[in-house]
């Protein structure tokens, strides 16, 4: 058997790198579209939620509170954040999206579609419809979930945040609610005089009313003197409390709230959308991503499977002389359904198949020789060649059979044959009649195949048999060429099982996809192919590669 040497991996060079994106190329740009297409299906399904912000600075605490007293600090910035996410300030909120939808268009002329709005990525076509008590509500409960209430800048401010599809809707929103704080604080210390003076004033009320009573009760003149010192002491106080009570009323009255230390906006929600450079950024990240891995995928197949190249790397791998190469002709078939186009002959100016098949019968002494053709895998072009290398031999003007031994894949019967023959069978059954079996084709040499066989037909049992030994050497007193298509190597055992009635095999290894490693794997594990296997043809190489051989 042949030598078979295992590639050693050391460093690659940069010119290996070169040749492998050069001949991966279609790979490395297949996988970098891939990654394109998939960052901008990602840009165009992904539903990115924008968040907008919004700031205001909390009201001064009272002069008694230190700024040492956190515990007091933390509690008045929570009443605050609640005070915020109130009911009566989210429904005060709505009542300015409602004012302001009918002023500057129907954005939230209807409170209920708000959150709809800024949930959903789709525009929603507003109802004129009014909402009742119970869809508001539900409307508060979802924009409070919505807003995120927090304190920043060691609690002297809060900050209102919102995550939504819409930012413009959003921002209004978390405007409105800022603008509907400061308004409820600013009508809070606003009332604080006023409720004051209404206080004092039912206690001026009461003062005088009560003081009345006293003298009038005093001048009513009671039976006994104590009682009447009692009752002008009364009378006195209370209008010494009313003349407190009205010094107290004129200050009230004239008292205002310190709007200093009120509330104010520092930052006002903008509608802000990601901006094109996100988007950029993404789909070059697809691209990058993309073609890293078709770069990876190139670099495993060029560096780790070692697909075949040149002749020089195959025999210095494999061990094996390799025969010829032959070159790709795109969109022909071995032999086309349609009989428009003749079979595909891949005659070339060198005579690369004729120089093969010479070397092959030189080594045989110019005798009657027995040629096996395999591959390791379906497709990679071994009937083809078996079927040319026929014709060639009728045209040196051998006596030819070609046989399809690749009972799985039958192509060669199913090709040449137009009617469902079981030539092969009946062969088998008479070896030394071959007259009534074979069929002559218009190309010269006869043809031996078997279209379908049954199920209970095993075709590696058939071909070790020695009815198909018998027959081989039957044909030997016949033929001066004998072809026999084989099935690949890696699934099937049908190629070992008949390797010894062959005189030669030949392994057909298509250029830039069968692997090295497969090829010493196959060879391995068919060690009766490996014996007899006179070399390798590189089959379906480009023609750029020929010119430059």
């Amino acid at each position: 058997m042949h030598r078979i040497n295992v590639p050693s991996h050391g460093q690659i060079p940069l010119s290996a790198w070169r040749a492998a994106i050069r001949w991966r190329r279609g790979t490395i740009i297949t996988w970098t579209l891939l990654g394109f297409a998939a960052g901008a299906l990602a840009l165009g399904t992904e539903q990115r939620r924008h968040v907008v912000t919004g700031e205001v600075l909390l009201p001064s605490l009272n002069a008694s509170v230190t700024a040492s007293d956190a515990e007091a600090r933390e509690s008045f910035v929570a009443a605050q954040i609640e005070t915020i996410k109130s009911d009566h300030i989210i429904s005060e909120t709505l009542d300015k999206l409602a004012f302001w939808g009918e002023a500057n268009g129907p954005a939230f002329s209807e409170p209920a579609l708000l959150t709809t709005s800024l949930a959903s990525s789709e525009p929603q076509q507003m109802s004129s419809v009014a909402e009742t008590d119970a869809e508001r509500l539900k409307t508060i409960g979802k924009i409070k979930d919505l807003l995120t209430v927090s304190p920043v800048a060691l609690g002297s401010a809060i900050r209102i945040t919102l995550a939504s599809r819409d930012p413009y809707n959003a921002a209004k929103l978390v405007n409105a609610v800022l603008d509907a704080y400061i308004e409820d604080y600013k009508k809070t210390i606003g009332n604080g005089p006023k409720q004051a003076v209404q206080e004092l004033q039912q206690r001026l009320d009461t003062l005088q009313e009560r003081a009345a009573t006293a003298e009038e009760q005093a001048q009513a003149g009671p039976s006994r003197p104590v009682e009447r010192k009692k009752l002008e002491a009364l009378a006195s106080t209370y209008r010494s409390l009313h003349q407190q009570t009205l010094s107290e009323y004129a200050n009230a009255l004239n008292a205002e709230p310190q709007a200093a230390t009120g509330p104010r906006i520092l930052t006002r929600a903008s509608a802000s959308r990601a901006s094109p450079t996100f988007s950029t950024a993404i789909l070059a990240a697809a691209l990058l991503g993309g073609g890293l891995i078709g770069l990876a995928f190139a670099a495993r197949r060029e560096f780790v499977l070692r697909p075949v190249r040149t002749p020089e790397n195959l025999e210095l791998n494999l061990g094996l002389p390799v025969l010829g190469v032959v070159s790709l002709v795109p969109g022909r078939k071995l032999y086309p359904k349609n009989g428009a186009e003749p079979p595909l002959l891949l005659h070339d100016d060198k005579d690369g198949l004729r120089g093969i098949l010479l070397r092959l019968r030189e080594n045989l002494n110019n005798g009657t020789c027995v040629v096996g053709v395999a591959s390791t895998r379906n497709g990679e072009g071994k009937s083809t060649l078996a079927f040319n290398l026929a014709v060639l031999g009728v045209e040196g003007g051998a006596r030819v059979l070609l046989m399809d031994g690749n009972l799985h894949r039958p192509a060669l019967a199913r090709g040449l044959t137009g009617t469902p023959a079981t030539e092969l069978l009946s062969a088998l059954k008479n070896p030394t009649d071959l007259v009534d079996n074979v069929t002559t084709t218009e190309f010269g040499f006869d043809f031996l195949g078997e279209r379908s066989i049954s199920d209970d037909v095993r075709p590696a049992v058939l071909m070790a048999s020695p009815e198909l030994d018998r027959l081989i050497t039957s044909a030997r007193g016949s033929y001066d060429l004998i072809i026999c298509d084989l099935p690949e190597l890696t699934n099937h055992a049908d190629a070992e099982a008949v390797a010894t009635s062959l005189d030669v095999c030949v392994i057909v290894a298509e250029w830039g996809s069968t692997s090295t490693f497969t090829l010493m794997r196959a060879l391995k594990t068919s060690p009766a192919v490996g014996v007899r296997a006179a070399g390798v043809i590189i089959n379906k190489a480009p023609l750029e590669v020929l010119r430059s051989a």
